[in-house]
């Protein structure tokens, strides 16, 4: 067995132990054991993830999906995982979305998470969630008003770069991979980084 497949199941192992640790804190009443419970297995899922795409066995199960229904599950989500700074205010915009759009959900809901929780975590006091349809499009803007994203990070070709002095970069990474597996009509998925008043994390999806 090769040190990465190893690494991979270690990885998997470890996800178990932290859902358990997650339930026994819940059923305490510990909330601050909670939250470290669930975001270390967030990122390990996400490593995990990202990992399977560099084997090319990542599986995309691509489905009719409702967005609305999918952002309202994000925010539940990120609500129970205890979001950083709550007193952060999200406001969403739902009323241009589609009813129906293809894609991941599962894979499409983590990357939003870790976005999400990004924005939360830099801004000064709101995030706004815009979900719309144009261009034969499916675009959800995340954008916080922050200071916005470091000019390197901007400057980096393919967005390698990790987003703050405290990021490896890995959500970016595996956000990028996974849309781009997303093509419909020669068209394939792509995530843009922009600054407009703050940070904004742009996902489109044809």
């Amino acid at each position: 067995m090769s040190f990465s497949d190893l690494a991979a199941l270690t990885i998997h192992d470890v996800k178990n132990q932290l859902a358990q640790l997650a339930s026994d804190a819940e059923q305490r009443g510990d909330g601050h054991s909670l939250c470290i419970s669930l975001n270390a297995s967030e990122a390990l899922t996400r490593l995990l993830c990202y990992y399977r795409s560099e084997e090319k066995i990542l599986a995309v199960n691509i489905e009719p999906e409702s967005p609305e229904e999918m952002i309202s599950d994000l925010l539940r989500v990120l609500k129970k995982n205890c979001a950083q700074r709550p007193q952060i205010q999200i406001k969403t915009t739902l009323e241009l979305a589609p009813a129906v759009w293809f894609y991941d959900k599962v894979l499409i809901q983590m990357i939003l998470n870790n976005a999400l929780q990004n924005a939360l975590r830099y801004a000064a006091s709101t995030v706004n969630l815009n979900v719309i349809e144009q261009d034969h499009q499916l675009e959800i803007r995340i954008q916080d008003d922050g200071e916005g994203y470091p000019q390197a990070t901007l400057e980096e070709a393919d967005h390698l770069a990790p987003i703050s002095a405290e990021g490896t970069g890995l959500g970016l990474r595996l956000a990028r991979r996974v849309v781009e597996q997303h093509i419909h009509q020669g068209r394939s998925g792509r995530i843009v980084l922009s600054n407009h008043t703050g940070a904004q994390f742009s996902l489109f999806l044809p």
